[in-house]
């Protein structure tokens, strides 16, 4: 069986160790390898052939572009996805000259990053590999993500979340520090306490921050305990995501599922 051979580049130690993680479910059909920088991305290109990279855009020193440019110079029939949360049109008007394979708008979700792997070209069988089709000649792949299903309920979202980030409790709260909807077990007689809380401590850091750096929107704040982290985000002005989470969890993983549950959740809570 030849493998697909995968390379996924990004700056963000939590973000890769999640990605690479959740593509290793896919099966041993594929292999999956990861680089933290630029550079140490070029040498593995260099060194082997992958079918797929899929590379953050904004990494300290050269940026996702970068990367492209120079594995377009070594490896022509290797695909590029771009994940970034610059927006794709803008980005596109950019960089159509590098021809990438995708692009992947950041908050993403596993299946997403699933999808476009599992639709990236395959590698030739071995009698194929004898005349291959020069690189020129390749047809280039759709393989842009598809949207996140729009069926799903909220108390759905929070159960994927909690699934996925291993959270031990979730709840949404109003602007008024009201409980909306909870996922795990919490104190019953100390919730709407808590929900007081948080959502003052939130709004109180937001207007701080906004007298000292004029910043208009403030998306997240999080409080470390010995036992739990707290993590609060912004939904859409209106609702925050609360969640309690083990401290021996990665505050990077948490992070990036919260975000894109709350993106998804924005405009089912209105």
């Amino acid at each position: 069986m030849i493998k697909k051979r995968i390379l996924i580049v990004d700056d963000d130690q939590d973000i890769l160790r999640m990605l690479e993680y959740g593509l290793k479910k896919l099966g041993p059909e594929y292999e999956i390898c990861t680089a933290n920088d630029i550079f140490s991305a070029i040498d593995e290109i260099e060194e082997f052939h992958f079918d797929l990279v899929l590379t953050d855009y904004m990494m300290p020193g050269m940026t996702g572009v970068d990367l492209a440019r120079a594995a377009r110079r070594m490896s022509p029939d290797t695909q590029v996805v771009l994940m970034t949360a610059y927006g794709t049109n803008k980005l596109r008007n950019t960089t159509d000259h590098l021809g990438f394979d995708g692009y992947l708008n950041k908050p993403f979700t596993m299946d997403q990053i699933r999808d476009v792997v599992q639709h990236s070209g395959h590698r030739l069988e071995p009698e194929e590999e004898a005349s291959p089709r020069p690189a020129e000649e390749v047809t280039p792949v759709d393989i842009e993500a598809p949207s996140p299903p729009g069926d799903l309920s909220v108390e759905d979202h929070l159960l994927q979340l909690q699934k996925n980030a291993g959270t031990r409790c979730i709840i949404i709260i109003d602007t008024e520090g009201i409980p909306v909807q909870i996922i795990g077990p919490i104190d019953g007689s100390k919730v709407d306490y808590i929900c007081a809380l948080v959502a003052a401590n939130f709004f109180s850091s937001a207007e701080l921050s906004s007298l000292v750096d004029n910043q208009e929107i403030f998306a997240a704040s999080f409080f470390e305990g010995d036992a739990y982290n707290l993590y609060v985000c912004n939904i859409n002005g209106e609702y925050l995501l609360a969640m309690v989470f083990d401290s021996r969890l990665r505050p990077g993983v948490v992070w990036f599922y919260a975000k894109q549950t709350a993106a998804a959740l924005a405009p089912l809570l209105k």
